[in-house]
């Protein structure tokens, strides 16, 4: 993490709203995401984000896409820096070619130990899979063309409200019990 202002100068074309995030191109090779939390919530989501990062290098370094964290205006603003990447949502179609299953084996392992020490889960579906009617993907875990798991975002489904969070409390909740029926559809596919 560093204290100082992005590089106005490198930002691109927008790329999309992925999940809580606007990304656009950031150089040649890599993305800027802004939090649309951070923009609402202010220094109480940029310590969010940056705790929650922290979690995610703890229990799934190895899956995790480094990111920058950049945070200025006194902690109150953050933006994140990833290498850009080309990659798609794990369908549960993919879980029939071994490689991946025994990643995402290895990932739902080390989801259980962190749910169990830190007593919530982190979110695997995204937007995409959370209004998805019946999803078969699951869009925070990504594959890559040589069949490699990327987890892209890392947000911890925990939050305490402040009179600018309830909306997204009541997301929270409803997406932990929506996530849990998902997920045990992927691991009975596995």
């Amino acid at each position: 993490m560093r204290n100082t202002l992005y590089d106005k100068n490198k930002i691109g074309k927008f790329l999309g709203w992925g999940g809580e995030h606007l990304v656009y191109e950031y150089g040649r090779n890599s993305v800027i995401k802004f939090s649309l939390h951070v923009w609402l919530a202010g220094k109480k989501a940029v310590e969010k984000l940056t705790q929650d990062y922290k979690i995610g290098q703890k229990y799934f370094a190895p899956y995790l896409l480094p990111t920058e964290i950049i945070v200025w205006s006194q902690g109150k603003k953050a933006a994140e820096v990833q290498e850009k990447i080309k990659c798609r949502f794990l369908k549960l179609a993919d879980l029939a070619v071994p490689l991946i299953k025994k990643q995402f084996l290895d990932i739902m392992e080390r989801y259980r130990r962190m749910e169990l020490e830190i007593g919530v889960p982190f979110d695997l579906l995204g937007r995409e899979g959370l209004f998805k009617i019946k999803p078969t993907f699951l869009s925070n875990i990504l594959v890559t063309p040589e069949q490699k798991l990327i987890l892209i975002d890392f947000t911890v489904l925990a939050l305490k409200p402040t009179w600018r969070d309830w909306p997204l409390w009541f997301i929270i909740k409803w997406a932990r019990l929506r996530q849990k029926h998902i997920l045990d559809k992927f691991c009975a596919a596995a």
